[in-house]
């Protein structure tokens, strides 16, 4: 879900409900006036891009990037600057569930019971609670729970993979990767490395380096990230299929 303040967003759907007529221009107006507002500015960057104003629309698109970046506004406009990749981000797979009191629970309560974990000394509960940000398109928050998971337990692999995994951004990956590249050698038995080592060299599109990480991973023993590996493996088997 697109978040951002409603009375807003509803101010955007207005301007846009008249496009053409003077939509571009009342986007224009609400950016002046709201300039940090990733509902805003991406939308500003769709109507330039509709009115013909490529080179405008990126520039929107980047300032969504930098001014709004923990909303999900800020998660399509990287899809619409940065082409090239797989849309959204690659997102963090623990090898452990939600305990069953949280995950019985409605989805506005379960994001609330992680949220309290989350608030003390608990890995596990800030890496959960990473995760369902990240699902919400949040990656900014999402990072700072890996971040904090990850200096309380600082030779645990899985908080170091959260924490490589979260800093994925398509304007820097190398920032991701040259945390958890590294961790091959520090934790070559670790499934969820090669795994997530796998997951994201595919949005760089090295599909062959990554069938190979997801293949390590898939043999490291019975784990939920080894059967995670091959279900993953299967899909990417299939898209190679001819018609």
């Amino acid at each position: 879900m697109l978040s951002g303040h409603p009375s807003l967003q509803a101010e955007v759907g207005e301007a846009l409900s008249t496009w053409p007529n003077g939509s571009l221009a009342r986007l224009e107006e609400l950016a002046g006036a709201h300039p940090r507002s990733g509902a805003v500015l991406f939308h500003l960057g769709l109507a330039r891009f509709w009115d013909g104003d490529s080179d405008g629309a990126l520039a929107a698109w980047r300032l969504t990037r930098r001014q709004d970046p923990d909303t999900a506004y800020a998660v399509r406009a990287s899809d619409l600057v940065f082409r090239a990749f797989p849309p959204g981000r690659p997102t963090f797979v623990p090898s452990f569930g939600t305990r069953p009191a949280i995950a019985r629970l409605s989805s506005a309560r379960q994001l609330e019971a992680l949220a309290r974990d989350a608030r003390g000394d608990d890995v596990r509960a800030k890496l959960l609670y990473g995760v369902a940000l990240q699902r919400l398109e949040r990656p900014i928050s999402a990072q700072e729970q890996f971040a904090a998971a990850a200096r309380l337990a600082p030779r645990n692999p899985e908080t170091l993979v959260a924490d490589a995994v979260g800093r994925f951004d398509k304007e820097r990956p190398q920032e991701a990767f040259s945390r958890l590249g590294p961790l091959t050698r520090r934790y070559p038995k670790a499934a969820t490395v090669r795994f997530h080592l796998g997951l994201m060299l595919l949005w760089l599109s090295q599909l062959d380096e990554a069938r190979r990480q997801l293949r390590l991973a898939a043999g490291l023993g019975p784990s939920p990230l080894a059967r995670e590996a091959k279900r993953l493996l299967t899909r990417l088997e299939d898209v190679r299929k001819p018609e």
